[in-house]
């Protein structure tokens, strides 16, 4: 049984919009081009016809929108009221047309993009930029990964992923290779002479969650902090707490300022993690391959 509020929720819902979309894009004409005659002129109507659709709009509404001043029309306080709430309102239809069109035209209204917190953000950051310049209308959906393996991830969670490509990883183009350099603060005992792995288990060693070599020698064990985050194994290092292997992108300022500096190892200074670009084959669309050559382009 219905109670009283819902019938009028009901009766609410049910009802039209009296004015239309058509007679407050006119109204909106007539101010951004200064009067009627431009307003026609714009948008390829008549005079008339645009008076005709102010005409019934204030009829409609009840009250006054536009006065004239001199042979220019402005709004009077209530039209300058009114429709600046509705711009909002056409922008959004608007933008639904759009995306009507996008997803007519064989494109998928939305992109789901994985990426893996070592991608270079500069890289990562201009290329959405420039896409979201290009195609508006297309949402695109970002979550970040840490040190997932493009063979460990189901290809139904992304549109398009770049995560650790793993030595032979077929249908996958090589996008980026990190360089972690092995570095520490510049007054940290590592600094001083040339190096080698026994040195190193004598000093706390910084590692990043998923970046652990794939073997780690009894020699180069020593007292180890696991950091789940790059930023935080950086601000350890910075602090000199601890040495580590840090992306060299990512510190090139300390590393300028002699903040941090590279440790004089006999070998093994520098270590790659091979980031790599992945479609799901299924949502291979004109739209994702745009983003795609963005991510590729934009070094």
């Amino acid at each position: 049984m219905y109670h009283k509020h819902d019938r009028q929720e009901i009766g609410a819902m049910a009802q039209m919009p009296q004015t239309t979309v058509e007679q407050w894009s006119v109204l909106r004409a007539v101010i951004d081009h200064g009067g009627y005659a431009q307003a026609a002129s714009a948008l390829h109507r008549s005079q008339s016809s645009v008076s005709y659709a102010i005409t019934r709009l204030q009829e409609t509404v009840g009250i006054k929108l536009l006065e004239l001043e001199g042979r220019r029309a402005v709004l009077t306080e209530a039209g300058a009221t009114l429709l600046a709430q509705t711009i909002p309102l056409l922008e959004e239809l608007l933008s639904l047309e759009q995306r009507a069109r996008v997803i007519g035209g064989g494109e998928a209204p939305s992109i789901h993009i994985l990426v893996d917190s070592i991608f270079p953000k500069p890289r990562l950051f201009r290329a959405l930029q420039r896409f979201s310049a290009l195609h508006p209308h297309v949402d695109v959906h970002l979550r970040e990964t840490v040190r997932q393996t493009i063979g460990n991830v189901k290809e139904q969670d992304f549109d398009l992923a770049i995560l650790v490509a793993e030595p032979g990883a077929r249908w996958t183009e090589l996008i980026a290779n990190i360089a972690f350099i092995a570095v520490a603060h510049c007054d940290h005992p590592l600094i001083t002479r040339p190096i080698n792995r026994a040195m190193l288990a004598r000093h706390a060693h910084v590692e990043i969650f998923g970046m652990e070599p794939a073997e780690r020698s009894t020699a180069s064990s020593g007292k180890i902090w696991s950091m789940n985050t790059v930023e935080a194994a950086i601000s350890a290092v910075r602090q000199g707490l601890c040495y580590g292997w840090l992306p060299q992108y990512l510190i090139e300022e300390e590393l300028q300022d002699g903040t941090l500096a590279r440790i004089p190892l006999e070998h093994g200074t520098v270590r790659y993690t091979s980031l790599g670009l992945r479609f799901n084959e299924n949502s291979q669309t004109t739209t994702v391959s745009a983003l795609a050559q963005l991510l590729t382009e934009m070094e």
